[in-house]
């Protein structure tokens, strides 16, 4: 059942909740997250294709939202306002992780071409080492399901039936890998380079 102040809030326009939101009235910020938290999600899962990814993305949001109520300036609609937030933080990621991606694959291909100097060589072994030495301090399952997704190619569908875990499983631990080697990745690439 609804309290008397959840339902004021529900009868507020975005506009007036916007303003409540910038004297950090939390009530109001509850039912702009309540209002748009669902459009957004299926927003960034649409553009990403990745559910885990999405969530990630949406949640950044509206932490950041609250983080900076104080701050904020709001020249459309909140819906707008939220939509483009989204779309700005998905490009950022893509653009983020395609540029270390890039860095990675144009690092494989020196080393398996020998165009590499010495220096940098020691330096992508080093990365692989630290990168090998996450990888094996994963719990056994998800270490397992991680090898032999990348290091034998298996897909979901065959890491799931070798391990009798559902596809679903599958492609949640991989996901929950990647992301931790992500910022491994981002740590490890600003001190040896």
């Amino acid at each position: 059942m609804m309290s008397s102040g959840e339902h004021r809030y529900s009868e507020l326009s975005d506009t007036e909740l916007v303003k409540l939101i910038r004297y950090g009235d939390h009530g109001a910020f509850t039912q702009i997250f309540a209002r748009y938290w669902a459009v957004l999600l299926q927003h960034a899962v649409n553009l990403l294709k990745d559910e885990d990814e999405a969530v990630d993305v949406v949640q950044d949001i509206f932490i950041t939202l609250w983080i900076k109520h104080d701050q904020l300036e709001i020249n459309a609609s909140i819906k707008s306002y939220l939509y483009t937030a989204v779309r700005n933080r998905i490009i950022s990621r893509i653009r983020h992780t395609k540029i270390h991606e890039s860095y990675l694959d144009s690092l494989v291909n020196l080393a398996e071409h020998g165009d590499f100097v010495t220096d940098n060589q020691v330096r992508f072994n080093e990365l692989s080492a630290q990168l090998e030495k996450e990888v094996s301090k994963l719990p056994p399952r998800q270490r397992e399901v991680f090898e032999l997704s990348r290091n034998h190619g298996l897909s979901h569908k065959q890491v799931a039936e070798a391990l009798n875990i559902s596809e679903e499983t599958v492609k949640k631990q991989i996901n929950k890998v990647l992301r931790m080697l992500k910022v491994k990745l981002n740590v490890l690439l600003l001190t040896l380079f």
